[in-house]
């Protein structure tokens, strides 16, 4: 969730620049681009935040529902989501040879899925 509320103001921040230098390297081989593109490409960054932060909330609640209630199918939800957002989205980054994005989703994935399968090994659901 935080990371997503800090996307709009990374996305047009120094920061910024080395996902831009990774994009610019993936899909123009490094050449130069037209400043309209780069901002386009800070702007779709910055807007894709909201959405991250959005999907952030609803994940906390179904990790405190899931706790709260002890019931597997909060769970279940959790890794369902993370099954029907990963593949394609690594899938798509591999396409296109973006690997900060694969590396992020990686990273996205340890941080979520593993500890909801220790949740579930422990209640064997």
């Amino acid at each position: 969730m935080m990371a997503g509320i800090a996307l709009p103001f990374i996305a047009f921040s120094s920061i910024f620049d080395i996902y831009a230098a990774a994009i610019r390297e993936s899909f123009f081989g490094g050449a130069p681009i037209p400043p309209e593109t780069e901002a386009f490409q800070r702007w779709i960054v910055a807007l894709f935040g909201p959405t991250v932060a959005s999907w952030g909330v609803l994940m906390a609640y179904v990790v405190r529902a899931g706790t709260r209630t002890n019931d597997p199918s909060y769970w279940h939800a959790l890794l369902l989501s993370v099954l029907a957002w990963a593949p394609a989205d690594i899938a798509i980054s591999l396409i296109h040879d973006f690997w900060i994005h694969v590396i992020v989703d990686l990273v996205a994935i340890i941080i979520i899925a593993i500890p909801v399968f220790i949740i579930l090994v422990k209640k064997r659901c």
